[in-house]
């Protein structure tokens, strides 16, 4: 419409308007037809379009279908051969492992031929092998009759593990001969070289563990810092060479899983880190004590002796508790790093041979557990032993203030014991970082291997070994603080009564002798050991005559005295301040004031 306005502006006739409009409607017609034309035109296309795009996607679909046909056929030829290839495998790993053992026996069998050769010759011979002067290094190389793997310092691990394995196959030898009783009779000559050999092996086996055990001691007593940065750092000098104590320790491991080895090393460190737990070197240091003498000719030794320091005796417990605390720190880090191998040794000797089995507690555990109960509770040469001879030193006085001496330190020795036993704790709780350390550190890349299955059993095993270590801390301190609980009940009650009976003494009361009581006189030792109910304070009356004789006048300034009634009451506050200490002010530390 528009256009046709434009078209009809301009004409003012009927012919003009006519032609303008027979223009339009030719314009319309030609625009009509090139229109179709291109809808045509298109239409075609888009059908020729889709007719090569059904061409291509038919193409597609039937080499899709191909390939998955041939996918499914790889799939099944992987199963079926993955199947094949992992019994393979599986046949190759028990191929191996039994060529392994065929290896091991070979070697085990040429060695008790070995042993068996030098035994019957020893004894053909009529003289002895000098075994343990061979294997100590003794008699020189090149005059050794025995294998340089039994003389050479450098072959000690695999001397144990070779002796090991034979020692085994004497044992199973005479277990299958206590088994078949009254079998059929063996070879004599046989039985008689077995005997030699045998004979042979322990006494090689023997000398071979006690060279290591002098080789650990003479380390071990050179001292030095205790270094665990880094395997290099072992080796300089000033300080102790932890990596020649763990292979020491790894080659006696094969010597009854190093129990010898655990029982030297406890006495070791005893006898070099504790000097103060020594009897025979406390007794030679109180005999070449002087003695003073006044120019009178007497002795004053003996009026020193009496007098009792709170001070030094504290100072001497505070050190003692505190040495005990730094060695058994320190010496648990070197368990941790010396005694892992040892049992990671003894479970792979275990495993590949099923000769011995290990317990359920770790080895390092095992000798940390060892060394507390030496120090700890020792009978003669511990810490229990030194607080009791201490006690006793505080007895041989006799006198009434000697006992209140020895409450105080009760409390002293209650309180450091609580301190002690809380660093050993969490010292034992650090061994298991250390342990994992030191297992990550020297398994490298077969701890990897292994998977986490072995690494996670083995973690959740050194939890269970240092929670038992923690367990057998709190026993003992347990067992240390009862005793000397019952020690310091019996006592405050006896020194309680004790002042309550001198207090009336003093104003001129007169008590007559005690009425019998169940457990009266119980509880006499000195040590502290007995319970409370052993003890029963004597009633002790006054007496009613001299009472009468005073008069009121003397009741009233005298036992009804109000400072006298005050009297036990005070000793009875300065009791309970003293229980609080050593049961504690609550539930949690054994009892609130009712309970003390």
């Amino acid at each position: 419409m528009g256009l046709l306005e434009k078209l009809c502006e301009g004409c003012s006739e009927e012919e003009e308007l006519s032609e303008a409009l027979s223009q339009a409607s030719a314009m319309c017609t030609s625009l009509v037809e090139r229109t179709s034309l291109a809808v045509r035109d298109a239409t075609e296309d888009a059908a020729e379009a889709e007719d090569a795009y059904h061409i291509r996607l038919e193409a597609h679909s039937i080499l899709a279908r191909r390939f998955a046909e041939e996918a499914e056929g790889i799939e099944e030829q992987f199963r079926t051969n993955g199947r094949a290839a992992l019994r393979i495998g599986q046949r190759l790993e028990l191929a191996e492992a039994k060529r392994r053992q065929c290896e091991s026996a070979v070697t085990l069998v040429r060695r008790w031929w070995m042993m068996e050769n030098l035994a019957e010759q020893e004894d053909a011979s009529g003289e002895g092998i000098r075994v343990a002067e061979e294997v100590r290094g003794v008699i020189p190389s090149s005059s050794c009759q025995m294998d340089p793997l039994f003389t050479r310092p450098e072959n000690s691990l695999e001397a144990a593990r070779a002796l090991k394995a034979l020692r085994t196959v004497v044992k199973s030898r005479g277990n299958s001969a206590a088994v078949s009783g009254s079998g059929a009779p063996l070879d004599p000559n046989s039985g008689r070289r077995f005997d030699l050999t045998s004979r042979l092996i322990q006494r090689t086996s023997a000398a071979l563990e006690q060279r290591l055990l002098n080789s650990f001691s003479e380390i071990y007593g050179r001292g030095g810092t205790y270094d665990f940065a880094s395997a290099e750092s072992a080796g300089r000098a000033g300080r102790l060479d932890w990596v020649q104590l763990r292979e020491l320790a790894e080659s006696l491991s094969n010597f009854d899983q190093g129990r010898s080895l655990h029982r030297r090393y406890v006495q070791l460190v005893v006898t070099t880190r504790f000097p103060e737990f020594s009897r025979d070197k406390r007794n030679n240091a109180r005999q070449r004590a002087p003695e003073p003498h006044d120019p009178d000719g007497g002795s004053d030794y003996e009026s020193e002796e009496e007098e009792f320091d709170m001070d030094a005796t504290r100072s001497e417990l505070s050190n003692l508790f505190h040495r005990v605390s730094e060695v058994c720190t320190a010496e648990f880090q070197l368990i941790a790093h010396v005694f892992a191998t040892s049992s990671s040794s003894s479970a792979a000797s275990s495993g590949a041979g099923g000769w011995e089995t290990l317990s359920s507690e770790t080895i390092p555990l095992q000798v940390a557990r060892a060394l507390l109960q030496r120090v700890i509770s020792d009978p003669k040469n511990g810490l229990q032993a030194r607080i009791n001879e201490l006690l006793k030193s505080i007895d041989r006085r006799g006198d009434w203030d000697a006992g209140a001496k020895k409450l105080d330190t009760f409390v002293v020795i209650h309180e450091k014991a609580a301190g002690l036993f809380g660093l050993l704790k969490d010292a034992a709780e650090q061994m298991l970082h250390a342990g994992g350390a030191e297992g990550k550190g020297s398994g490298g890349g077969k701890a990897e291997k292994g998977g986490s299955g072995d690494g996670s059993a083995s973690s959740a095993a050194n939890a269970r070994a240092v929670a038992s270590l923690v367990q057998f801390l709190t026993s003992q301190e347990m067992n240390l603080a009862s005793g000397h609980r019952r020690g310091y009940l019996n006592l405050e009650l006896r020194l309680l009564h004790h002042e309550c009976c001198a207090g009336l003494d003093r104003i001129g009361a007169k008590l007559t002798r005690p009425l019998p009581t169940l457990g009266f006189g119980g509880a006499r030792s000195g040590t502290g050991t007995e319970g409370l109910a052993e003890y029963r304070a004597p009633i002790m009356p006054l007496d009613k005559e001299h009472l009468k004789q005073g008069g009121y006048l003397e009741m009233i300034n005298g036992v009804l005295k109000q400072s006298v009634l005050r009297h036990p009451l005070i000793h009875a506050t300065d009791s309970l301040a003293r229980a609080r200490l050593m049961f504690g002010a609550g539930p949690a530390g054994g009892g609130g004031g009712e309970g003390t």
